[in-house]
């Protein structure tokens, strides 16, 4: 039962991401700034949510036992944090959840944003979600939904690279 209740906590460290994600969002709005990929943004959204659920309720069904298994998914789930709070910072004001191209977007051309494209994919949300998986041994759930997610991401991406490049000549 403790694995659930790890899971739960851990799923808890999402909400501050949540609300800079909301207060960015409010703002980029209110200044004239374009949503793209609105159907795809949700869905990522509701698919990452059943894996989280469905990951969290396998582990407390199946009292899930603390091994070397939950040991890796903690050390992943860290590094996937630390990618989060980088990424957030860097992007700052233009970071969320969805895709939004602000009035005043500014290319971020840091280092790990020039060698490692959407690194808040690859390092953050893929890494966090295999972590979940790791920890809650949950691969009867997780990897139907997984699959899911990868479909719908690698379409974000593939919308996202064709937003910057119309948007920043330099991209």
């Amino acid at each position: 039962m403790i694995i659930g209740f790890i899971l739960l906590a851990i799923c808890l460290l999402r909400v501050p991401s949540a609300l800079i994600s909301a207060r960015n969002e409010k703002r980029i709005k209110a200044s004239g700034g374009t949503e793209y990929g609105t159907t795809n943004s949700k869905l990522l959204i509701i698919v990452q949510g059943f894996i989280y659920l469905s990951c969290i309720v396998f582990a407390f069904i199946n009292d899930v036992q603390f091994n070397v298994l939950t040991i890796v998914g903690l050390i992943v789930y860290a590094f996937s944090m630390a990618s989060l709070v980088y990424v957030i910072r860097t992007l700052g004001p233009f970071w969320t959840f969805k895709l939004y191209i602000a009035k005043d977007h500014q290319l971020v051309q840091s280092p790990l944003f020039k060698h490692i494209r959407h690194p808040n994919y690859y390092m953050n949300i893929i890494p966090e979600l295999i972590a979940f998986a790791l920890i809650s041994q949950a691969w009867i759930v997780f990897t139907p939904l997984f699959v899911l997610h990868l479909l719908t991401l690698f379409n974000r991406i593939a919308l996202e690279e064709k937003v910057m490049k119309e948007t920043f000549r330099q991209y």
